[in-house]
């Protein structure tokens, strides 16, 4: 067990590039965590337990954007996740510290949750209002549901890596073609994440999509060359979670 306190914030950025050319069209940055001694948190622990407490989530998705922000490479475009659940306390905070960026995309996670759906809607249509890109991450994946509305309002369609896996089936490639058809009409970015093997590049340039990204590109992901402690960017009265 380990107390949140203990934590400290870094980031990495994973390329997405371009599969025909390996053109890098930007990077998506991800929150990273390490204890005290300094070894990796897997970020879905930390953020599990952060679901649990919604405000305290809240506060440290600002200080996770604002980092990642801080040391975000330079050239391309940063994609930036976004849970809307983070946003339930402080949305006016969250929407200025992304209007003052640019050259960004918010993707936003769909769960099957229709709670979480409406919140998602709901914080969409704000970005939008704003002129802020949105992206809706992980379609496909077996955990999300398709919302039409979501898909029409967003400029971006991030697959999740669940595609490659279903790539052999003739439905699933038949659906898959459908929606990259319909993103292609409607001027929507493709991304198919979770590339791992040449084969699997193969399939995303036969099927059209747009850009690519998973560990195959390893070698060009890159990581903030520094740690923060967590605790002193979130707000100090509030309670903090022991995470197990």
């Amino acid at each position: 067990m380990f107390q949140l306190t203990g934590l400290h914030l870094s980031a990495e950025f994973q390329p997405l590039l371009n599969p025909h050319t390996n053109e890098i069209y930007g990077y998506e940055a991800l929150s990273r965590f390490y204890n005290q001694d300094g070894i990796p948190i897997a970020p879905n622990i930390v953020f599990e337990e952060l679901h649990a407490h919604h405000e305290l989530l809240s506060s440290v998705e600002m200080a996770a954007k604002s980092f990642q922000f801080k040391h975000a490479p330079k050239e391309g475009v940063l994609f930036v996740n976004i849970d809307p659940h983070a946003v339930e306390f402080n949305t006016p905070d969250m929407l200025s510290l992304l209007r003052q960026q640019h050259n960004i995309c918010v993707e936003i996670i769909e769960n099957t949750c229709i709670n979480d759906a409406h919140l998602a809607a709901s914080f969409i249509k704000q970005l939008l209002k704003y002129d802020i890109p949105v992206g809706l991450d992980d379609v496909g994946a077996p955990h999300s549901m398709l919302s039409i509305d979501l898909v029409s309002q967003v400029s971006c369609l991030k697959f999740d890596k669940y595609w490659l896996e279903t790539a052999k089936d003739p439905q699933y490639h038949h659906l898959i073609t459908a929606l990259l058809s319909f993103a292609k009409k409607t001027n929507k970015l493709t991304v198919l994440e979770g590339i791992e093997t040449e084969e699997q590049l193969l399939f995303a340039q036969q099927i059209g999509v747009d850009l690519v990204q998973g560990f195959l590109f390893k070698p060009l992901f890159i990581s903030a060359d520094r740690k923060e402690l967590l605790a002193p960017l979130i707000k100090s009265s509030q309670r903090q979670p022991v995470i197990s």
